[in-house]
């Protein structure tokens, strides 16, 4: 399965919402009691995406805590690894006799096979936020066989870590349906916790040449679907923004078999393609709509668009049998953010 699954608990009756949640959390591998310590409602969101082995969740919590203890360890046997990015509000780990304070964007993890508490304290009238990665034992430790011994240290403020954050949110926001493309995601994701948790110098050469390369890619992308419309879009601000040098930017992007400005433009007559089949758009001239996609030159703007569609933008128009679909995927955006990816 590739597509996201959003579970809720304002899908489930108010009277019985917790109760149902806590059922849940009980059931399956990795199982954990789940006990609410907030005088207001109980309130749980989670987003699963499976990535080959890995699971990724996004999950939106009230004040709660998480134990998982050694009768459900010695239950359901399950031993894997999961690792927690704490976003927003303070996250409580305790294992044995260690503890980890999240406060803020920091990451920690722990073992399904150890027991373990975690509480998660959010801010004053909002919910705690993280993503967190369900990984087994043998595919974390193929890349990092050290991954135990720091998996539960507190990791803050590394590339790597704000690596695996966007890519996460960008592989949420925008889930591929093809499992290949999954299980590969899922290769990056490990090879990114690779670097952070003590990899073998042959998996950290690997993480460099793939996960990194493949989380600056789709940052790069992601940026040119949100900005191809702008007409001062150029190689040089592209770079700038994604922190990358231009040469580099080139050799990105020259993976997906376009050039720079292959790209750009095939965006911007996607875009305005779907502003031509929008019967809400009729009122706007071609000159108009060349230029909200981002070209400043009309004739240029009619000449790529008959080669790409076979007719100009005119003709397009009045065709009535047209839709948006004719045009090509439309624009999927992250939310409001910076693309923080470091240097290369």
């Amino acid at each position: 399965m590739g597509s996201l699954l959003v579970f809720s608990s304002n899908q489930l009756p108010e009277c019985d919402r917790f109760d149902l949640w806590r059922e849940t959390a009980s059931s399956g591998p990795g199982a954990v009691d789940v006990a609410h310590v907030d005088r207001s409602p109980f309130f749980g969101r989670v987003e699963w995406l499976p990535l080959g082995n890995i699971d990724a969740y996004r999950v939106s919590f009230s004040a709660v805590t998480f134990t998982r203890s050694r009768r459900w360890i010695d239950r359901d046997g399950f031993d894997g690894f999961s690792f927690h990015i704490n976003l927003s509000g303070r996250s409580e780990t305790s294992r044995r006799k260690d503890r980890t304070v999240l406060d803020g964007f920091s990451a920690t993890g722990y073992s399904y096979g150890q027991p373990f508490e975690a509480a998660l304290i959010p801010p004053a009238g909002r919910y705690c936020e993280s993503l967190n990665l369900v990984i087994p034992r043998e595919d974390m430790l193929q890349k990092a066989p050290q991954a135990e011994r720091f998996m539960g240290a507190l990791h803050a403020n590394q590339a790597p870590l704000r690596l695996l954050s966007r890519y996460l949110m960008l592989l949420s926001n925008t889930p591929a349906e093809d499992s290949r493309l999954n299980h590969l995601a899922g290769n990056h994701v490990l090879d990114l916790l690779a670097l952070l948790l003590g990899p073998t110098r042959d998996a950290e050469h690997k993480a460099k040449l793939h996960g990194l390369r493949a989380v600056r890619l789709a940052a790069l992308k992601r940026y040119l679907h949100d900005h191809h419309h702008h007409p001062r879009l150029s190689v040089a601000t592209a770079a700038r923004a994604l922190n990358i040098s231009e040469r580099y930017l080139h050799d990105l992007i020259a993976e997906t078999g376009e050039s720079f400005t292959e790209m750009v433009n095939r965006l911007r007559l996607e875009r305005a393609c779907r502003l031509l089949c929008d019967p809400r758009q009729r009122h706007l001239r071609i000159g108009e709509i060349a230029f909200a996609s981002g070209f400043n030159d009309l004739s240029y703007f009619n000449r790529l668009f008959r080669r790409r569609f076979g007719e100009t933008p005119g003709t397009f128009k009045t065709g009535a049998h047209r839709t948006p679909e004719d045009c090509g995927p439309p624009d999927r955006r992250d939310p409001p953010g910076a693309l923080d990816i470091g240097h290369d």
